[in-house]
């Protein structure tokens, strides 16, 4: 949806930044635990506690591409963030109202 609308506007990247934070954070705690062990069976050993911190890192990190480098807002000559686009509605209403069913 991004890419057809080529923007992000509409949603906040606070929340994408916290879960990158998650995820190299869970990768920092294995990598400390696995000092302290002299053993990377911290990465290899929880398999999948490894691989949703890897897709955590990707999506976030490919959703900041988007928000920061393809699609930044733009800015007026005072840096007010100018939204020239009009979003349509994901889910468009019908043409026939819908009856109440009581």
């Amino acid at each position: 949806m991004n890419f057809r609308r080529k923007s992000t506007v509409g949603w906040s990247i606070g929340n994408i930044l916290l879960d990158l934070t998650g995820g190299v954070l869970n990768f920092g705690q294995m990598g400390v635990q696995s000092i302290d062990q002299h053993t990377l069976v911290n990465f290899y050993g929880n398999i999948g506690k490894t691989l949703l911190s890897l897709e955590t890192v990707f999506f976030d990190v490919l959703f900041i591409i988007q928000h920061y480098v393809l699609y930044p807002v733009k800015r007026d000559e005072n840096g007010k963030a100018i939204i020239s686009e009009r979003v349509a509605p994901l889910i468009r209403p019908s043409d026939k109202p819908e009856e109440d069913s009581v």
